[in-house]
C-alpha cells in the first residue's frame, strides 16, 4: 500500500511541476502546513505531552488539521507517542529506533507489535486522553472523517474554486500532501533519533 502511494506521490509531485494550476500548489501547500500543525501541535505536543491547554474550539480545530494528515486517530497516535517516549529505544517502543533506520522510519507500521508493547501498552494511562469529547467523537467516526478531511475536501476544492481538473486536484492537493507530512513525521522518528 505504501509502494503504490509513493508512486501515485512521484506523479503528483510531476503534476504539482509542470500541470497543477498555481492555485492548486498553493492549496496543496496550505494543506501541508495544517497537516503538520494537526501532528506537532496537536497530537504531539497539545495531546500526547500535554504542554498545554486548549479550550474546546482550538481542540476542535486541531483534531480537524490531525484528521487531515491521515495518521490514525489522535488516541492512537498519542498512544503510540507515549509509549515511545515511555520506552524509548526498548521493544516496547513502538518505532524503536535500535530496530534500524528502515524500522523506525515505516518498518514499524509494517511489522506486528513487539510482544513487550502490547504488554506494557496495557499498563499506559490514557484517561485524559479519554475524557475529551472530541478525541471520542474523532476516534469513533474515524473511518468516515478521514477520507472526507484528507482526500475528498482537497480534491473538490481546487475543482469547484478555480476550475482544476479532478486528477491534477486528487494528485497534489491530496495523495502528494498526504506522502509528504507522512515522510516528513516518519523522519523524526527515523532521522531524527
Amino acid at each position: 500500500m505504501f509502494g503504490f502511494l509513493h508512486l501515485a506521490a512521484l506523479y503528483g509531485g510531476y503534476i504539482f511541476i509542470y500541470s497543477a494550476k498555481w492555485q492548486t500548489d498553493v492549496f496543496g501547500y496550505i494543506l501541508y502546513v495544517l497537516s503538520g500543525l494537526g501532528i506537532t501541535a496537536a497530537a504531539h505536543r497539545l495531546w500526547t505531552h500535554k504542554s498545554y491547554k486548549a479550550k474546546w474550539p482550538l481542540r476542535l480545530i486541531l483534531v480537524i488539521f490531525n484528521t487531515l494528515a491521515f495518521q490514525d486517530s489522535v488516541l492512537n497516535w498519542a498512544s503510540d507517542h507515549r509509549m515511545h517516549y515511555k520506552y524509548s529505544k526498548t521493544d516496547a517502543d513502538s518505532h524503536n529506533a535500535t530496530r534500524g533506520f528502515f524500522f523506525s522510519h515505516v518498518g514499524w507500521l509494517l511489522a506486528r507489535k513487539h510482544p513487550d508493547l502490547k504488554a506494557k501498552g496495557k499498563g499506559l494511562d490514557l484517561s485524559d486522553l479519554y475524557a475529551d469529547p472530541i478525541l471520542r467523537f474523532q476516534k469513533k467516526h474515524y473511518l468516515l472523517l478521514m477520507p472526507l478531511a484528507c482526500f475528498i475536501i482537497p480534491t473538490v476544492v481546487p475543482v469547484y474554486l478555480w476550475s482544476e481538473s479532478y486528477l491534477n486536484a486528487f494528485f497534489v492537493a491530496a495523495i502528494f500532501r498526504y506522502a509528504f507530512i507522512l515522510n516528513v513525521t516518519w523522519l523524526v522518528n527515523s532521522a531524527a533519533h
